[in-house]
């Protein structure tokens, strides 16, 4: 008998990510309405923004917000931060509309090389997939225009839930969608706090997947998404 019934997998940096970097695209629209700079530079502008919004709205139980509106003021307020660094794209509403509506499509994002791989495995082999992220609406048609969607059984996107990793309402939200105890399951992703000690929290096997870099720790390390068949192989 197996030890588990269901996997699950965050979608940013797992199973699909930006490409070019966040900071590229961004620039190549910033272009368009007069600001001229690199994407380094924007690049690191995001990632202190990032911090900075993150910090003020993580009060919230769903920080990118429940449905369009919501998810729209978080991107807002992260890219108005963003550029108040550099310099303001003009008119910064009609610069934003294009971005929110860029990242909406699925030509901004890449699929892992080993993602569908491993899911279509996984499948074959009678497992129960899905995933489980933090992001707005628009994952939805990103991850069926990426051709995700028809090897999943099931998603949870916080936008829709209105609870976020690592909260463990979101677990408990996905595990009940497909009748699965949380010791059945397991939950793959990069971020220590969301993925790995959130689903351990919410009762599931967590296995911390570091692409680039090694970090110990008690829980779980794979190194690509081939680990999470090695991993049930001996459980």
């Amino acid at each position: 008998m197996r030890t588990y019934d269901a996997v699950f997998f965050d979608a940013a940096n797992t199973l699909l990510y930006p490409f070019p970097s966040v900071g590229a695209q961004y620039t190549e629209v910033a272009r368009r309405y007069g600001v001229t700079t690199s994407a380094d530079a924007v690049q690191r502008a995001f990632r202190q923004a990032w911090s900075q919004v993150q910090t003020q709205a993580r009060r919230e139980p769903v920080r990118y917000g429940i449905g369009e509106p919501d998810g729209r003021r978080f991107w807002q307020a992260l890219v108005h931060t963003t550029f108040t660094q550099i310099a303001l794209p003009a008119p910064f509403d009609a610069f934003f509309d294009e971005l929110y509506n860029h990242f909406a499509q699925p030509s901004a994002y890449r699929i892992f090389p080993d993602s569908i791989e491993v899911i279509q495995h996984l499948k074959r082999q009678g497992y129960i997939v899905g995933i489980i992220s933090n992001w707005d609406i628009r994952l939805m048609p990103i991850l069926e225009g990426l051709g995700l969607m028809p090897h999943l059984h099931h998603v949870s996107v916080s936008a829709l839930v209105g609870w976020e990793k690592p909260h463990p309402k979101i677990f408990e939200h996905a595990l009940h969608a497909i009748a699965t105890q949380p010791g059945r399951a397991l939950h793959i992703g990069d971020s220590l706090s969301e993925d790995i000690e959130g689903a351990a929290q919410a009762g599931l096997q967590p296995l911390w997947l570091q692409r680039h870099e090694t970090s110990p720790h008690t829980y779980p390390v794979i190194r690509d998404l081939h680990g999470v068949l090695d991993w049930l192989d001996k459980s």
